[in-house]
């Protein structure tokens, strides 16, 4: 008789609050995953386990700041308090920055995106890597972005983004033998209440992204959360240290669009 394949039953997920954390907190407890959603925000932690209790998911709020270690700590010490065992952990808090040169942006900036966007994934990593190797299993997926495979004008953002491409891929390398899989998504272009910010302000122009878009769309933090729970699933149990694009085409373009008589999406 074929044992039966193991599920994730609990998970952990920072940046839970809003935005693309929120949407795989709700998309997991959907599925019957026990969540605890991490934010520095902890009302818009709250406002996420609200949901998913209304929709008669199991889920717990913690807020705490991934750069910080004893806050790191102390987050993934209440999932196995409270959850049980943690199967999954979903490295997704993160920040950004104004796109400029380097020779304009404020290095504040870039040591703010320093500390939570490598040092906060780093920091869960590790955590996470001690727990799951030691019991034999478990699944890491950090949500990196299209930034880290290709070179826009994000100067602190995009190198930080390719550094958690390749620490999933080290750590993908090292814990495989001990039954744990690491995996990253690498979104483009999501409209997250973020992105619409930037539009309103006149930051980004959605006219252009969707030119330069081979799908001509752009992404919901649904289906983000969708390519989370296949990288989490059975489905995905010989996949590991891969760098999931999920952008609606972004990053295939290479130099289609320098050619005119081709059409941007035609």
């Amino acid at each position: 008789m074929t044992e039966p394949e193991w599920q994730v039953k609990t998970a952990l997920v920072t940046g839970g609050g809003a935005g693309i954390g929120r949407e795989i907190c709700l998309a997991l407890a959907a599925q019957g995953v026990a969540v605890l959603a991490c934010d520095l925000d902890g009302e818009a932690a709250r406002a996420t386990v609200e949901s998913i209790g209304e929709s008669g998911g199991s889920a717990l709020a913690a807020q705490g700041d991934v750069s910080r270690p004893t806050d790191v700590e102390a987050m993934f010490a209440m999932a196995r308090r409270e959850l049980g065992p943690l199967d999954l952990a979903v490295n997704n808090a993160g920040l950004s920055h104004p796109a400029v040169s380097i020779l304009d942006l404020e290095l504040e900036h870039l040591e703010r995106i320093y500390q939570v966007d490598f040092k906060g994934v780093y920091l869960c990593c590790r955590e996470a890597g001690r727990e799951m190797t030691a019991r034999g299993r478990g699944v890491v997926i950090n949500i990196s972005s299209i930034a880290g495979l290709v070179p826009l004008p994000l100067m602190a953002y995009g190198p930080m983004k390719a550094a958690v491409n390749m620490l999933t891929r080290v750590l993908a390398r090292e814990w495989g033998p001990r039954g744990v899989r690491v995996n990253a998504v690498a979104p483009g272009y999501v409209m997250t209440p973020l992105i619409q910010g930037m539009i309103e302000s006149g930051l980004r122009d959605p006219g252009l992204i969707l030119e330069r878009t081979p799908m001509n769309t752009m992404l919901s933090p649904q289906e983000v959360a969708q390519a989370v729970l296949f990288l989490c699933s059975p489905a995905a149990r010989h996949i590991s240290g891969v760098i999931l694009p999920v952008d609606a085409g972004w990053t295939s373009d290479g130099g289609w669009s320098a050619y005119p008589g081709m059409g941007a999406n035609r």
